[in-house]
């Protein structure tokens, strides 16, 4: 998104854009996948010699389940977007793309969760959760306890 700084009133001016989703650039990513337009509502005022743009940030988006392995649809919202450009002398436009691309990469969960929070078939990946297993943690016996052992004696 490019911000026109020429065109600013002296109060500031809001924008309520659509960007897309591939700004993000998570076509290899095997985890996340963006599903639609990125909407952006900012205000953007020329503050001294500063450029202030805040305001929220929108995106649905296809994530792997932690719990079932399965795609399921959600969206990330960004409710703090809030920046701060220099502005130098002759500058006509900033561009913050940059920076709404991070902030709403760093809103995707490290592990995300589908929101069927039951047991049985998930109907987001069609996995049986009363199948899967829980690993038994090892014994507590250690390889190390024979030598333990002869250290007693």
């Amino acid at each position: 998104m490019i911000i026109d700084i020429q065109k600013l009133s002296p109060d500031g001016n809001r924008f309520e854009v659509q960007e897309p989703g591939s700004i993000l650039e998570l076509e290899k990513d095997k985890f996340a996948h963006e599903d639609g337009m990125i909407d952006v509502d900012v205000y953007a005022q020329l503050v001294s010699r500063e450029l202030v743009v805040r305001g929220s940030l929108r995106v649905p988006i296809r994530l792997l389940c932690s719990r079932c392995a399965g795609f399921f649809s959600t969206t990330l919202n960004v409710s703090s977007f809030l920046r701060a450009y220099p502005v130098q002398e002759g500058m006509e436009t900033v561009d913050i793309t940059a920076d709404i691309r991070e902030d709403i990469l760093l809103e995707i969960p490290t592990y995300p969760s589908c929101p069927w929070k039951g047991t049985g078939v998930c109907p987001h990946s069609g996995v049986n959760l009363d199948e899967m297993t829980i690993p038994e943690p090892p014994s507590q016996n250690s390889t190390w306890d024979v030598l333990d052992r002869l250290k007693d004696r």
